[in-house]
């Protein structure tokens, strides 16, 4: 009659014949790889020892009870195989192969084991194969982002070359134009605007994407609304837009210049595209509690329906004016909250709307 086998301690005496068992199948089925004995083990021996130790406890065996810390080892385990060049289905595999290294050991004793015992240690393996594969699959998600990310930036930045070129050759041709050419070079110049701003806003939203630290350095944000208006009032003015500013003389902010004016920039245009000719637009800047507020109060008529906070998502645009990209509103709120604020969008219906950014002041930060 067989007898009945603690599992725990079987797999606890045989761990290095088990780990030696598992080594040479792995290096046998994977020859390519031409990794060193280190390698091939990586976390699982951390693995094992930690899910024979919680075997151990359910059994009474005397070892010390701990909680498991399978996933950290099973984690690790499988960013190191992205590293070395496994694929998902072989990760995978690993796990198959230590439980059927496991279950040899036990048939070469030839006693019974607990179907309690062995649903545990197949449970832990589960968890450790998952573990592994959410680890494999997070890095090679994020890997693939940034290679995506890294060349996107690269086209945006060879762009941005050409694009000068041409804005100083028409600046040379608006010198001399003649009258019948005025219309053609008002059309190139809105086309070359807006080549320049996708590029701009690409670069931007690939910095936020990949969670650059900010630059903060000290900003006067009065002096970079101002600078903004400028541009901005040469399209309001055409579209006879009247552009009001109710704000301090200075404003001062620590902040990453580059994302600031860039959520300042995309959410003016954004008021001046979608305000109704002959109508107005206010922008206003204050101190309010610890932040510092900027808004921006249109006359686009109100918002059309649907819920306001989807206006700041990718690639949404609501309105009948389509021109654009739809990133500026999504760039505005990463750009914000970068810096630990937020945007706000208020419908005022019939009339507009308003949109506030908000920006926390460091502690220590200058007053005005």
């Amino acid at each position: 009659m067989n007898s009945t086998i603690q599992l725990g301690s079987l797999l606890a005496g045989r761990r290095a014949a088990i780990l030696e068992r598992w080594t040479q199948r792995i290096g046998r089925e994977h020859p390519d790889k031409e990794l060193t004995r280190g390698e091939l083990w990586d976390h699982l021996p951390h693995f094992l020892e930690e899910a024979l130790a919680s075997v151990c406890a359910d059994e009474g065996s005397g070892r010390a009870p701990t909680t498991p810390n399978s996933d950290r080892a099973s984690a690790a385990h499988g960013t190191q195989r992205l590293r070395a060049g496994f694929d998902l289905v072989d990760v995978v595999h690993e796990y198959e192969i230590l439980t059927e290294c496991i279950l040899d050991e036990v048939d070469a004793v030839g006693g019974s084991v607990s179907t309690n015992a062995l649903r545990r240690v197949q449970r832990l393996i589960n968890a450790g194969r998952a573990a592994a594969v959410s680890a494999y699959v997070e890095r090679r998600d994020a890997e693939v982002a940034h290679a995506h990310s890294q060349k996107v930036s690269f086209i945006a930045h060879e762009l941005r070359g050409p694009l000068m070129t041409s804005f100083i050759a028409l600046a040379t041709l608006r010198r001399s134009e003649r009258p019948e050419q005025n219309g053609a070079l008002t059309l190139l110049l809105r086309n070359l605007t807006v080549l320049r701003e996708l590029v701009d806003q690409v670069l931007v939203a690939d910095r936020l994407t990949e969670h650059v630290p900010l630059a903060r350095e000290p900003l006067d944000l009065c002096v970079m609304l101002a600078e903004l208006l400028i541009d901005a009032r040469v399209l309001a003015e055409q579209r006879r837009i009247n552009l009001r500013v109710n704000a301090p003389d200075t404003l001062h902010f620590r902040g990453d210049r580059r994302l600031l004016r860039s959520a300042l920039s995309n959410v003016l245009g954004n008021a001046v595209k979608f305000t109704r000719e002959g109508c107005a637009i206010m922008v206003r800047g204050y101190r309010h509690q610890h932040s510092v507020v900027i808004e921006v109060e249109d006359e686009c008529g109100g918002l059309p329906s649907g819920e306001p906070t989807d206006l700041f998502d990718p690639f949404v645009q609501r309105g009948e004016n389509r021109a654009g990209f739809g990133l500026g509103l999504a760039i505005a709120k990463q750009a914000l909250e970068a810096h630990g604020g937020r945007v706000l969008v208020r419908n005022l219906p019939g009339k507009g709307c308003v949109f506030s950014l908000e920006l926390p002041e460091e502690l220590g930060a200058p007053q005005d």
